[in-house]
């Protein structure tokens, strides 16, 4: 049975890869900061665990639930954006931003995917597995230029898209594949009732990325429907 471990499980597209994977019969291990409200994805019949990716000792607490298994498939898709600490939605830019907010997102959305994966390598090397970093579009230079109000939001994921290619040259050698993945602009609480992908679609997406991708393609960028994203 694959194992399958996601963080930020609890809504938007973290319960919806709880509920792709489970439904399929894998073993899914999910993270989120409040088990007791999670019942939709206590439903799934998930293993559910408390953690807060700003919080060290949770980071570890939630490895030491995993254990030994060996992990298939690592989701790292918890992240928040300045609004989440306070920022009012106006005030999100770079000039407005102030350094706790950039530093808590940051914590959150870049050191946390870099501690699971610290954390739970063993595991991933056991089951010669995989990691997706979820990203986003506004982590890319290019599209950045042009798109994206929130300067933390922004600069954690193209940070993120830094840990990815790091952790795929670290992990290479052992048949473990990392991967950055912009799962589209999702409805969910932080994407609006605007964006224009629904969450089991993306799920589903990010799931047939994941299964495709391969040691060769181990550090690259990808969009939700398979192809490349510019850095």
């Amino acid at each position: 049975m694959t194992t399958v471990v996601i963080t930020g499980a609890n809504r938007g597209l973290g319960l919806a890869l709880a509920q792709y994977y489970s439904a399929r019969g894998s073993s899914v291990i999910a993270g989120c900061r409040k088990p007791a409200d999670a019942s939709e994805l206590a439903a799934t019949g998930a293993e559910v665990h408390e953690l807060d990716l700003a919080d060290d000792g949770s980071l570890t607490a939630f490895a030491g639930q995993v254990g030994s298994r060996p992990v298939d498939v690592l989701i790292n898709n918890a992240g928040i954006d300045a609004r989440a600490l306070g920022a009012d939605d106006a005030a999100r830019g770079a000039l407005a931003i102030t350094a706790e907010q950039y530093l808590g997102v940051i914590n959150v959305n870049v050191v946390g995917p870099l501690r699971m994966v610290q954390l739970l390598a063993d595991n991933l090397r056991a089951a010669r597995g995989k990691v997706a970093n979820i990203s986003s579009q506004v982590g890319s230079f290019e599209v950045a230029k042009r798109i994206g109000r929130d300067a933390a939001y922004s600069s954690s994921k193209a940070a993120l898209n830094m840990v990815t290619i790091k952790q795929s040259q670290a992990l290479s050698a052992d048949g473990v594949v990392v991967i950055a993945l912009h799962p589209g602009w999702v409805r969910t609480d932080m994407g609006g009732g605007g964006a224009d992908v629904d969450p089991a679609d993306s799920a589903a997406g990010v799931a047939a990325v994941i299964e495709a991708a391969t040691i060769e393609s181990t550090g690259s960028f990808f969009r939700w429907d398979g192809t490349i994203h510019p850095w």
